[in-house]
């Protein structure tokens, strides 16, 4: 019988669900080798070797074998753990809800070390203290960006003019972007979300750990990538719906 080929990788666990009686066929996401799944064998035992290795809001370095559909984790390492993302509800629900949206848009087996980091920044920032609510729209411009499909934040998607202070602007998810006063279609958005928006894409993360906003321009921002991100992926994600239901 071969010898089954063994490799090492850093990964995070983005998603998982039941195989058996025992066993867990893990997402995991890898800054070298992109998204793919693997199976944890007896890992819902009490007595396993993984146990809480491969828990969730933890970087790890993860032993392979090679199997037949998926590969097989030997062994777990934790590099990072997230602790705070385990115990705040909200936090835990944006992480998840980030999780899944850096997943989906990663392709099988192809390295996209950009959206690793994206998700790694937005778990740092959850931990140190972040709005959760500003961590996730910075996540949702972030990928937007990442995947070709970032807004037009600096002029008017029809004439090119710049947005005055004050003026009456609409977000066009569609076309993806702002228009100014005279050619107002699509939803109202104003000057103090446009700001907040423009901040999200300009300033390093770092420097939102602190910021806290009214909940207004908060609330536009969240309808505008809502929307796009729905048209991005053509439905909502799944794990929305538990987001919404924290933050109520």
């Amino acid at each position: 019988m071969p010898e089954r080929r063994t490799s090492r990788t850093l990964a995070v666990v983005t998603s998982r669900f039941r195989l058996g009686e025992a066993d867990r066929v893990l997402t995991l996401l890898s800054p070298d080798r992109g998204k793919f799944k693997a199976i944890a064998k007896g890992v819902r035992k009490p007595t396993s070797r993984l146990g809480g290795g491969v828990e969730p809001f933890a970087e790890l370095e993860v032993a392979l074998a090679t199997g037949r559909t998926f590969d097989i984790v030997t062994q777990v390492q934790s590099r990072r753990v997230w602790l705070g993302l385990r115990e705040r509800l909200k936090s835990s629900a944006v992480a998840w809800y980030a999780a899944e949206l850096v997943e989906r848009a990663t392709s099988e087996e192809q390295p996209e070390p950009q959206l690793y980091e994206l998700l790694i920044h937005a778990w740092d920032l959850l931990e140190a203290g972040a709005s959760d609510e500003l961590v996730a729209r910075w996540v949702e411009l972030g990928l937007l960006d990442a995947a070709g499909h970032g807004p037009e934040l600096d002029q008017c998607l029809d004439c090119g003019r710049a947005p005055i202070e004050g003026e009456g602007l609409r977000w066009d998810e569609a076309a993806g972007g702002i228009r100014c006063a005279v050619h107002a279609e699509g939803l109202p958005l104003s000057s103090d979300a446009l700001r907040l928006l423009r901040a999200l894409r300009r300033f390093p993360p770092e420097q939102l750990t602190q910021l806290r906003l009214p909940a207004g321009p908060l609330a536009e921002a969240d309808r505008a990538l809502r929307g796009s991100i729905l048209l991005l992926y053509g439905h909502e994600p799944k794990s929305r719906s538990f987001l919404d239901e924290v933050m109520a």
